[in-house]
């Protein structure tokens, strides 16, 4: 994907900002081999993107870390994208803004329990420790991965509006 279309994908850009903020080392992503790409604006680390392929086009969304409230008697988290159980502090609240042109839906928004880091992909590309007579690892690798690749598309697809799901980007 090209930085036009992956700053074009965002589905819910902040008005204010003129555009999207890419990773310096955007240039050396191999799309082939990532499931989704994830990152923080560095100007404003409580903002991060989250950009995937599906259908032969680009899909991504803003998101906005809320605060940690977690206390250290906290118990573990899991992350809704990578379905792995984390320390509290591992994981945070994100929420996307749904885009309306009616200013009474603007606050409606999508959240979702999110590895801090970013860095779900590892966790799933992680081979599991193999425990009995269950499938391989290899399968289980691909399995894990596909799924993260499904929750995240509708993830981002449910913060769309129905009029950019319908419309065919170019």
């Amino acid at each position: 994907m090209t930085r036009e279309e992956v700053r074009g994908a965002i589905v819910n850009p902040d008005p204010a900002a003129k555009r999207v903020r890419l990773p310096v080392w955007f240039d050396d992503v191999r799309w082939h081999q990532i499931d989704y790409l994830g990152w923080r604006d560095l100007r404003a680390p409580q903002l991060a993107y989250l950009v995937t392929e599906a259908d032969g086009q680009a899909w991504g969304a803003l998101l906005r870390q809320a605060q940690n409230r977690a206390t250290p008697g906290s118990r573990a988290v899991m992350c809704d994208l990578c379905r792995s159980s984390r320390r509290f502090n591992e994981v945070s609240l994100f929420t996307a803004r749904r885009p309306s042109r009616d200013k009474r839906e603007r606050l409606n928004a999508r959240g979702l329990l999110l590895c801090t880091d970013l860095d779900c992909a590892v966790k799933v590309n992680t081979e599991p420790v193999r425990q009995g007579s269950g499938p391989e690892a290899g399968d289980r690798v691909e399995e894990r991965r596909e799924g993260l690749r499904s929750r995240t598309i509708a993830f981002i697809r449910s913060v769309s509006d129905a009029e950019r799901t319908t419309r065919h980007r170019g």
